[in-house]
């Protein structure tokens, strides 16, 4: 004996909860991924490399802009390198990691000050590039 259902046939609803809330989850992860990007308030342009790693997140910025200038800028304050010297005394408590930023221009001399300077108080050093395939 079969039993017939008297309801008849119905379409099937979907349920748009889940999917809102794995849309809402993605727009949300990409706004704050995009903070995560390394930017600095000064206009630099960066050598290419090939072999370019991403930035680390709580490291500090010095950013060296001018061939001829002694002046530097660290984590966008305008600063002298005998200013710098005092302020990476303090900086050390926060982060050991250091990131350079030097235009093309930038005179090696001056890159090898900051390196020197930034050994000598124990900080680890590394360059920002362009990755080469962009």
């Amino acid at each position: 004996m079969k039993l017939e259902s008297t309801l008849g046939d119905r379409a099937g609803m979907l349920y748009t909860a889940p999917l809102m809330d794995v849309i809402l989850l993605l727009i949300i992860f990409f706004l704050f991924g995009s903070n995560l990007v390394l930017k600095s308030g000064v206009e630099v342009k960066l050598p290419s490399s090939s072999s370019a790693l991403p930035a680390s997140e709580d490291a500090h910025i010095i950013t060296l802009i001018s061939r001829d200038s002694e002046e530097f800028y660290f984590n966008d304050d305008r600063v002298t390198l005998e200013k710098l010297s005092d302020l990476l005394e303090d900086a050390r408590k926060l982060s050991s990691q250091v990131i350079l930023l030097g235009d093309e221009s930038v005179d090696y001399g001056s890159v090898m000050k900051i390196s020197e300077l930034l050994l000598r108080n124990g900080f680890d050093v590394k360059f920002a590039a362009q990755p080469e395939n962009l």
